[in-house]
């Protein structure tokens, strides 16, 4: 796991590097300000600034924007004797000094570190984590921090994060940059950073990924608990999920995503997990309720199973916490410590899975999801040769939208009702084929909470599951924000039936096609939207062929009488 680790962080480094200088070093030669040895100095000696000046920068956006606090090794202990005590002990087993520790005036639970070295290393925690979790919980949570800065993973996503900054800022400048000279390389240039800040997105992401990987391994040896870390993780999703968020929450939780211990925009999918076995409401400041980590198993099919949860994963900066939790589960067997999450039982179901379903479904889905990409490419090949027929690129790109929007929203009339966690729990389930399906619960807030104009809602269901019902106005954009400022606020705390098409992604959504309560039905026009997008773009197509066409007649004709 190590050698991964260390394989990881040089080839995401090593790789970001060449992107950077391949980018700049025709800037430099082309413009001839600078030299290709100088040039690799200056990069370094950036790198090295940021490293050395990100811990004060961090420290000063967290006392100017959060409810910002510095504890002592003494408070904490006030706050949890078994956290302290394991804290110190652990310091000392890996040669470490003593983290200064922080901690933020926010319920929503979460915990992340950052510094420039181990010696200035600073663990940051919110109230949140207290409320919701138990000593042992939380010991294991501190623990998980306390790997990252053994790895120093705040000095290797640091240098790879400035990396991808650098790629992006070259683009910026460089597209919109004015020459009169025809042979100008420098908008190209510019695209070509911006192709390899895309790609390296993805690598730092897997690096990220990773890094989470050995931390979490580093709490379960140190605690010999993988069980504490593994329901933390469960339970801070639901405190986020339950706890209701207002602006400085949410900016909190955002700006922190990729340092959290646990990926915020998860939440509504691990958060629902386990009030799906609990009886308790949620959008409340109560502890977590007991949870049965049988029927939360059920819900880690997909991770584990389902091709899709690796696409799925691609964009996230934490793995996929069913593939956590199997991870911690392992490290349980090697420590034999019963494991409280049963992947036995998740492997038998999984073996029984239909593979060529999984797979045939996943690979055709592939192909849909990628057909507005492919046509576009394929209806700009022509032009290429003859600029009269640019437009044919909008009307297969069109062609490829509307079979896009067709497979996304089948024909819908009354689906059957389901609960979130029938919903859940199916490993065939889909991000891009919507299931038609109706629900039924409470409406308990807005699906960005805190927000006075989202139009969308989040439900509570009977077994206990959470679910954004996503709406759309037959006028968009204006007709959202008049739903979301007139209607919304009304239907909280009503009981509603969500007609639509259920999708499983990082979270859980049901495209709306109608919303209904005991007084009247509210029409959503998502799958209109889907299929009208791709008959718009054809049709902008079909009129810039015309158009030309009519342009090289005309022209055609004048020449001729000329002649």
């Amino acid at each position: 796991m190590r050698f991964k680790l260390l394989f990881a962080s040089v080839f995401t480094i090593g790789i970001l590097n060449l992107f950077v200088l391949i980018v700049l070093v025709p800037v430099m030669l082309f413009t001839g300000l600078i030299g290709g040895a100088i040039l690799i100095v200056l990069t370094i000696i950036i790198n090295i600034i940021i490293w050395l000046i990100s811990p004060w920068i961090m420290d000063q956006i967290h006392r100017l924007f959060y409810k910002f606090e510095i504890i002592t090794y003494e408070d904490l202990e006030k706050r949890s004797p078994y956290t302290a005590k394991f804290l110190k002990e652990a310091c000392e087993r890996n040669g470490m000094k003593l983290p200064m520790l922080r901690i933020v005036k926010d319920l929503n639970p979460t915990a992340y570190c950052y510094g420039s070295v181990r010696s200035n290393s600073r663990i940051v925690v919110s109230e949140g984590l207290f409320h919701y979790l138990t000593d042992e919980e939380v010991a294991a949570v501190y623990a998980h921090e306390l790997g990252h800065i053994k790895h120093l993973d705040f000095v290797v996503m640091t240098v790879a994060n400035t990396l991808l900054m650098i790629l992006y800022e070259i683009y910026f400048i460089f597209t919109r940059m004015r020459s009169n000279s025809r042979n100008n390389p420098l908008p190209i240039i510019g695209l070509v950073s911006l192709i390899f800040w895309l790609i390296g997105t993805f690598i730092v992401l897997y690096l990220s990924r990773t890094r989470e990987y050995m931390a979490d391994r580093f709490s379960a040896l140190e605690t010999k608990n993988p069980n504490a870390l593994s329901t933390a993780l469960v339970k801070i999703a639901y405190g986020i999920a339950a706890q209701p968020d207002d602006a400085a929450s949410r900016r909190l939780l955002s700006s922190t995503r990729s340092l959290g211990v646990s990926d915020c925009k998860s939440a509504a999918t691990v958060g629902s997990i386990v009030s799906l076995s609990a009886t308790e409401t949620v959008r409340s400041t109560e502890r977590v309720p007991a949870f049965d980590p049988q029927k939360v198993s059920r819900v880690f099919l997909f991770d584990v199973y389902n091709p899709w949860s690796r696409v799925v994963q691609l964009g996230s900066t934490h793995p996929l916490t069913g593939k956590r939790i199997k991870a911690m589960m392992d490290v349980a067997s090697e420590l034999k410590v019963p494991p409280m999450f049963n992947f036995d039982e998740i492997s038998i179901y999984g073996q029984a899975l239909d593979r060529g379903r999984l797979y045939r479904n996943f690979f055709f889905e592939v192909l849909i999801y990628f057909a507005p990409i492919v046509t576009l490419i394929l209806g700009l090949v022509p032009a290429l040769f003859d600029p009269s027929l640019l437009g044919l690129a909008p009307i297969s790109c069109g062609l490829g939208l509307l079979l896009k929007g067709i497979y996304k929203f089948p024909p819908i009339s009354e689906p059957k009702e389901q609960t979130i966690l029938e919903l859940m729990s199916d490993p065939y389930a889909s991000p891009l084929r919507g299931q038609p399906v109706t629900v039924k619960g409470v409406v308990i807030g807005r699906a960005i909470a805190g927000s006075y104009f989202g139009e969308d809602m989040v439900i509570y269901d009977r077994s206990g599951g959470l679910m954004t019902l996503n709406y759309e106005s037959i006028i968009p954009l204006i007709g959202n924000l008049i739903f979301g400022t007139s209607r919304t606020k009304k239907l909280i705390n009503q009981t509603v039936r969500g007609i639509g098409w259920f999708r499983r992604k990082v979270s859980q959504v049901v495209d709306l096609k109608s919303i209904v309560t005991e007084e009247k039905t509210f029409a959503s026009y998502n799958r209109l939207w889907a299929i009208l997008a791709g008959i718009l773009v054809a049709g902008v197509g079909v009129v810039t062929t015309v158009v030309a066409v009519v342009t090289m007649l005309t022209a055609g004709g004048t020449a001729q009488g000329a002649f």
